[in-house]
């Protein structure tokens, strides 16, 4: 057995690295069904499938089934069902309850695997216990939680969850890996590659042994890789230790095609203050000085928006909405992670109205997506007013668009996300808010963990950029922390 790890600083290609040892596997005779390629999120699974789809023409997806994430390939190995898991639903009877509110945002569909979501402080402590593997009681007393937690009702609540999932038969994402760890060997592999290895909590590694154990027989090469300065969900359970621990030949990647100078400099600055255990790296920007841009408002920056991509990051989900309005008012047309600003169908809709009263045929499912939108039909009147199902703020901000001449047709030039949802991602320009950095840097303090790790989350934020760095310094304050 021959073990790997890659260190992927950012831009440096991890993803395009792994793929060529994919490629070389393939060209030595080692059949796709014998390489699992296993990736933290849906998102980069699919990703990478499809980059190695565009690249071996000819293939198809039922070709690479085992591109996917640690909990697919769990559930597929085990046989289940969507009715064998826990769903919101069942969640909501068990809050009826216990007292509490439940939203649950199941690993499948949300948009990083493996990490739990939902608005009951309760629930996520005990599903952070079960991917740390100890006991929820051991999580509370970690003292990590919010001040309203009660120890007594986290305990009750566990034990109602492990009831309700008995007398029902059914289970959550992390029993389902906690079901395949006790399960007999069914699939041996002899290329075994996981990305964003820095990201897996420990129930994760636990189940990656598994795996490796199942392909002895078969000699696998295996390669983990990631980057122990991008590990920015420890909040989440990931158990950075284990990446920065594995055994094996270490491959450094060492020249970034996203990361120009200038920005490199302020980057590794930042990193440069987790206290300890940091792997260290050296890695070479790209050949371009970027440019760090101090701002005050995010309106000092609207009119440059109006060209380029651009990446706008704020360190909560939060702390988003503040921004979008001001966005909508000045016509950008942008995305989050729910979505577009705005639906392409009501673009497309306009432009079949107006070919409607230039009285130019369109098809007849268009004809009634369009009348759908009136109570009416009156070709006399513009959009604005013959569309009466569609807000008065839907129309002001279309207008806004047009005037502004934002291209509908395509995907948004700018996208606004917090900084974990932006993790593999990059634009020309990149827009960081120093005053949140004060903010959560501050709540950090008590815990020399926690310190480290918004570290990363920074560094994180600033290697987005591929020329221009935005900083938004909202008050003097910010001097307090330089980034």
């Amino acid at each position: 057995m021959k073990k790997y790890r890659v260190i992927g600083p950012p831009g440096t290609g991890k993803t395009r690295s792994l793929l060529q040892t994919v490629q070389k596997a393939i060209d030595e005779g080692i059949s796709l069904d014998n390489i699992g390629y296993f990736a933290f999120t849906r998102k980069a699974a699919n990703e990478a499938r499809d980059r190695f789809l565009a690249d071996n023409v000819g293939l198809t997806k039922k070709d690479l089934p085992y591109f996917q994430t640690l909990h697919s390939f769990a559930f597929n190995q085990l046989g289940l069902k969507e009715e064998n898991v826990m769903q919101e639903e069942h969640y909501k009877k068990i809050g009826d309850t216990c007292g509490i509110q439940i939203k649950y945002a199941n690993h499948e569909t949300n948009q990083w695997n493996g990490i739990f979501s939902s608005d009951s402080e309760y629930l996520t402590l005990i599903n952070l216990a079960k991917v740390r593997q100890i006991t929820p009681l051991e999580q509370f007393d970690r003292n990590e939680h919010l001040t309203w937690v009660e120890r007594f009702k986290l305990d009750a609540i566990s034990k109602e969850i492990n009831n309700y999932k008995k007398t029902y038969g059914l289970i959550d994402f992390n029993d389902m890996i906690e079901k395949f760890l006790l399960s007999p060997s069914k699939k041996s592999f002899q290329l075994i590659i996981v990305d964003e290895a820095q990201d897996l909590s420990k129930l994760q590694w636990n189940m990656l042994d598994k795996i490796i154990t199942d392909s002895a027989a078969s000699k696998p090469r295996v390669w983990i890789a990631g980057d122990d300065d991008q590990a920015i969900f420890g909040w989440a359970g990931a158990d950075v230790r284990s990446f920065q621990t594995w055994k094996g030949t270490d491959i450094l990647l060492t020249k970034s095609q996203r990361v120009p100078i200038d920005i490199q400099t302020k980057a590794l600055d930042v990193i440069s203050r987790v206290g300890v255990n940091r792997i260290q790296k050296d890695y070479l920007p790209k050949e371009e000085r970027g440019e760090i841009i101090e701002r005050y408002k995010l309106s000092d920056l609207i009119t440059d928006m109006e060209k380029e991509d651009w990446l706008i990051l704020t360190r909560t989900n939060s702390l988003l909405k503040p921004i979008l309005p001001q966005l909508k008012r000045h016509g950008l047309f942008f995305q989050t992670a729910q979505g577009n600003s705005i639906g392409k169908s009501l673009y497309e809709d306009i432009g079949y109205w107006n070919q409607m009263r230039e009285e130019k045929e369109i098809p007849e499912i268009q004809r009634q997506r369009v009348e759908e939108r009136m109570q009416e039909v009156d070709i006399t009147l513009p959009w604005q007013k013959a569309f009466t199902k569609v807000s008065p703020s839907q129309i002001e901000y279309m207008d806004a668009m047009i005037t502004n001449g934002e291209d509908l047709s395509q995907e948004p030039r700018i996208k606004v996300s917090t900084i974990h949802g932006a993790k593999g991602g990059e634009a020309t320009n990149v827009v960081l808010f120093l005053n949140q950095t004060l903010n959560t840097m501050a709540g950090a303090k008590k815990s020399a963990e926690k310190q480290d790790e918004e570290y990363r989350v920074w560094y994180v934020g600033v290697t987005r950029s591929a020329k221009n760095l935005y900083l938004i310094k909202a008050n003097n304050k910010t001097k307090e922390f330089k980034i």
